[in-house]
């Protein structure tokens, strides 16, 4: 069979067009590909954000709550050396009951602290009922709150931190003391050598 040249350029048109096509076809192949790494790219990025942002709420939230459980350890370390004090030697208010006072002796100061749990410093007040004609002979209200007050702090800044405290304690303790002696009889003052003969813890509050 014979071609003509017409035929020829015919084919030759032909030839172009199709490998213009293939061509065309591999460049959207390759766009199509591109914006599906795009896309799995974003896609990973926003997983992988997400991920970061919960890994740090969470890491945030383990800190507050290992400093929230610290400072609780030192209320209450300091609520169980104050029902301890206030049993064998109680510190009545120089005022009439139910007045603050200490709830042990100070070392240095005007204020029952503990500064050596967990580096947080705690002060406690302690308020007393008494009454001498019952086996429930005192009951005493504590109340913790942490505190700046050191021991230059006055006996005024004391009393007012006191006061602060008991209107918005951390925590809040009231304990009753049986000051009988066996046999019963009757007080007819506040216990010196023979005290807290029984012991009852009647309230333990946390502030909410």
């Amino acid at each position: 069979m014979t071609f003509s040249p017409r035929d020829h350029g015919a084919a030759a048109r032909r030839s172009k067009s199709a490998t213009r096509s293939r061509a065309r076809g591999r460049t959207d192949e390759r766009g199509a590909s591109l914006i599906l790494a795009m896309v799995y790219v974003i896609s990973i990025s926003l997983v992988v954000g997400a991920l970061a942002d919960w890994a740090m709420n969470d890491l945030n939230n383990t800190a507050h709550f290992r400093s929230s459980t610290a400072l609780n350890y030192a209320v209450s370390s300091t609520a169980q050396v104050a029902i301890q004090s206030m049993r064998y030697n109680p510190q009545m208010p120089a005022t009439a009951s139910p007045a603050l006072a200490n709830c042990w002796t100070p070392t240095s100061g005007y204020v029952s602290e503990l500064t050596t749990v967990n580096n947080d410093p705690v002060a406690i007040w302690c308020s007393t009922v008494q009454n001498l004609a019952s086996s429930s002979t005192r009951v005493v209200t504590m109340y913790a709150c942490q505190t700046t007050l050191t021991a230059s702090s006055t006996s005024a800044d004391a009393m007012s931190a006191g006061v602060a405290c008991q209107t918005k304690p951390l925590l809040t303790v009231q304990v009753t003391f049986d000051d009988y002696l066996p046999g019963g009889l009757t007080l007819t003052q506040t216990c010196t050598t023979t005290c807290g003969l029984g012991a009852k813890i009647d309230k333990w509050i946390w502030a909410s």
